[in-house]
């Protein structure tokens, strides 16, 4: 079987079908206990057909490349690898026919047992929160309507919920004469009255509108409406303060970065870029925004602090990379202070060169993230293969000879580049250094 990009057209319908079942799932599973709906005709043709759609997502996903570091992994032994590692077992145990096996055995079981045992398809709720925070992360889609969405959704579900064991708890308690059920005359009617009128009292009472048309009687059910109207409290006066923000602020970062990508779009369509040129841009920005979210922002907010902090920040932050390099081993505390704020960040996509062989080089680079490789270009002998915290190119910091090898990306990579006017700036201030530095650097340029 091809493997399948996890981000193209069908792997989106076929995430939404997913949510839909997950939904349909949450819908009836608390409606089926509570309201005791028999276990045969329409629902066991759905709860078929959504269960074949379950089990067949956990074969499709040993097939369906992801994304790491922006570049897209159709290794099939990977992909298994990282299934496994991730949302196998919970998909698997959310998928099990635990309520076939009953139907199976126990044919003359009641509905809502079967409704119990399907209990275990809810974990399903945990891949769909995955999808849409995949959903909102992606450069292609307003994130303001996956929230909206999910939102309602939420709010629905909590609503739903409420009303069915309003509904339990009336069905369970009316054996006594002392039940809403009873006192709204409601214990013989139709289910679709009976769940109807379980659903408005739920939205009145945790909206706090509560008309009083529908009263508990019991002990049990005082207790129940308390508890809602308590929940209705904090929900909806938490959801009313936050629904303008989250349209009006979304996300400051994210609303100047959606921003500047709508510009960037623009001027290419108004320059009639060609389209797989205007993809690869896109790519590179939907990777900014997912593994760097904007690194400008980073450095525009780094730059407004005092030098002092800034340098505790980027020592945190890259002092590390610079212990590794043999030239730094035995370099004063001040030296590694005054060369880190000197690191210049760079992103760059996959495939992309970095140095090109027989070139004078000025500069050497760390790697952040990302795996990049270093060949000849003459006889396309693959040298190494550089990851994270890794560096190459110093030599060139020191003299102006030209590169013995060409180094090129693989992946999306972060690198941090040291320029050799910024190195011998730095090193004026440490002349003793200075000298160390010329010994070290002369035995590694030999050894070359």
């Amino acid at each position: 079987m091809q493997i399948i990009h996890p981000e193209s057209k069908v792997v989106i319908i076929w995430e939404s079908l997913i949510v839909l079942v997950t939904l349909y799932n949450y819908l009836a599973i608390p409606f089926r206990i509570a309201f005791k709906t028999s276990s045969g005709g329409i629902w066991l043709i759905l709860d078929i057909l959504s269960d074949s759609i379950l089990i067949t997502d956990i074969f499709l996903r040993f097939h369906m490349g992801y994304i790491d570091q922006g570049a897209f992994i159709n290794d099939q032994q990977k992909i298994q690898q990282h299934y496994r590692a991730n949302d196998f077992k919970i998909n698997l145990i959310a998928s099990f026919p635990v309520d076939i096996l009953i139907r199976v055995l126990f044919p003359s079981l009641p509905g809502y047992v079967i409704g119990i045992a399907r209990l275990l398809r809810l974990l399903r709720g945990f891949q769909c929160l995955g999808i849409f925070r995949r959903w909102e992360n992606n450069v292609n889609v307003n994130p303001v309507v996956i929230r909206m969405i999910n939102l309602v959704m939420i709010i629905f579900l909590i609503d739903h919920w409420v009303a069915c064991v309003w509904f339990f708890i009336g069905e369970t308690t009316k054996i006594s004469n002392e039940s809403w059920l009873t006192s709204a005359s409601l214990e013989n009617a139709r289910t679709t009255t009976q769940y109807m009128k379980s659903l408005y009292w739920s939205i009145t009472t945790l909206t706090t509108v509560g008309y009083g048309d529908i009263t508990p009687t019991n002990d049990l059910e005082i207790a129940f409406t308390l508890i809602i109207m308590f929940l209705g409290v904090s929900m909806y006066a938490f959801i009313i303060g936050n629904v303008a923000s989250l349209i009006a602020n979304l996300d400051a970062n994210q609303g100047r970065f959606r921003e500047k990508l709508d510009q960037i779009q623009a001027y290419m369509r108004e320059r009639r870029i060609p389209s797989p040129l205007q993809q690869q841009v896109r790519d590179y920005y939907q990777y900014m925004w997912e593994y760097s979210h904007d690194a400008s922002m980073e450095l525009d907010f780094l730059d407004e602090l005092p030098h002092s902090i800034k340098t505790r920040i980027y020592l945190h932050l890259h002092q590390e990379l610079l212990e590794k390099v043999p030239l730094f081993k035995e370099a004063d505390k001040g030296f590694i202070e005054d060369l880190v704020i000197k690191l210049r960040p760079r992103i760059l996509p996959p495939e992309d060169y970095i140095i090109r062989e027989e070139q004078l080089g000025h500069e050497m680079y760390f790697i952040k993230r990302g795996e990049v490789i270093a060949f000849s270009e003459k006889t396309g002998r693959v040298y190494r293969t550089m990851t994270a915290g890794m560096f190459f190119g110093e030599i060139a910091l020191l003299y102006s000879s030209r590169r013995t090898a060409s180094v090129k990306t693989q992946t999306y990579c972060e690198l941090f580049v040291l320029y050799k006017d910024d190195f011998d700036q730095v090193l004026e201030n440490y002349p003793r250094f200075w000298e160390k530095v010329k010994e070290i650097a002369e035995q590694r340029f030999q050894t070359k």
